[in-house]
């Protein structure tokens, strides 16, 4: 008995020396557990390695060693954690698939709308305002709402006619105002006058509606960084960024957003930066069941001055003409 009890004397000794020899360089020398167990703490989600079925591998150098150190461990890494993470995995692959879609969307050739006959000497092409107050900077009165032409989006509107027919366009410019007095009502007002126009001059194809984007701005650094974001530079001057809003409830929704697609397409060849995404809405048809060539065209913002809006006017021009070449009969 006696002897057994000093054979369990010396294995538990041999074993506490073991436990607090390894416990010892763990916690001393052993850099990879200290930062896995770090790691581990700061993410739980991630597993050890032991743990793991070893999909993907993350080895990072969290403390930067000497050449001669790393010449030493060149065979090691100083963390190498190993993770099973299927939301990771999944979420990289549609990141991927995204990607690959996105490449090809961009090696794609833009599908033409429908093509259309143009009747010259006679209007072809309507621009109209449902928001008429909407101005830019400088003018803020209302905030950016103001009757002062000079300053709006019909001052825009009016500037794109110009440049149009300039190109040969035969261009009906309605300069009416829809949202005032009352802001109420608005689409249902420019209803009865684009519908009045197209009753009068069947000759109308094309349809845009110029507004401009609005952001409640809250201080002047605010209007700095949208007025940033909002601008790009074309041949030296700055100029308005501009996108296209389509209405999800229109009857004729998909031949409105092939439309508006097609024109952002053309912009981003000519001019890229100047068009931001088609802006589908959550509801609404605003007037565009009017015709498939019919293009809500948001010019700038509040944040933008005039001069930069007028600018988009021009270059929006050639974009348009370019369109309307590729669809005429």
């Amino acid at each position: 008995m006696k002897r057994k009890s000093i054979i369990l004397s010396i294995i538990l000794s041999i074993s506490f020396v073991a436990i607090f020899s390894i416990t010892s360089k763990a916690i001393s020398s052993n850099e990879e557990d200290f930062l896995k167990y770090l790691i581990t703490k700061t993410y739980p989600e991630l597993k050890e390695e032991k743990k793991s079925k070893g999909i993907i591998k993350i080895g990072v150098n969290m403390l930067k060693k000497d050449d001669k150190k790393i010449e030493a461990h060149k065979n090691e890494e100083f963390i190498k954690i190993t993770v099973n993470d299927k939301k990771t995995v999944e979420t990289n692959n549609k990141i991927e698939t995204n990607n690959k879609i996105a490449k090809k969307a961009n090696q794609m050739k833009p599908q033409v709308p429908q093509k259309v006959e143009l009747v010259n000497g006679k209007p072809q092409i309507l621009i109209y305002h449902t928001h008429g107050t909407e101005s830019y900077e400088p003018e803020r009165t209302g905030n950016y709402h103001s009757l002062n032409r000079k300053y709006s989006v019909i001052a825009v509107g009016e500037e794109l006619k110009k440049n149009l027919e300039t190109k040969g366009y035969s261009v009906l410019h309605n300069q009416d105002y829809h949202d005032y007095p009352s802001f109420n009502g608005s689409y249902a007002r420019s209803l009865k006058t684009a519908r009045g126009l197209l009753s009068k001059y069947d000759s109308i194809k094309f349809i845009f509606d110029i507004h401009r984007d609005g952001i409640d701005i809250k201080n002047g650094e605010m209007r700095k960084n949208v007025r940033k974001q909002e601008t790009t530079t074309i041949n030296g001057e700055k100029v308005a960024r501009f996108s296209i809003v389509v209405g999800p409830e229109s009857p004729n929704r998909k031949e409105v957003e092939k439309f508006a697609n097609y024109i952002i397409n053309i912009s981003n060849k000519k001019y890229p930066g100047l068009a931001k995404k088609v802006i589908v809405k959550p509801y609404g048809k605003f007037n565009q069941f009017l015709s498939n060539n019919y293009a809500l065209i948001e010019i700038g913002g509040n944040a933008n001055t005039i001069q930069e809006s007028l600018n988009t006017a021009k270059y929006l021009s050639e974009i348009l003409d370019e369109v309307l070449k590729n669809m005429k009969r």
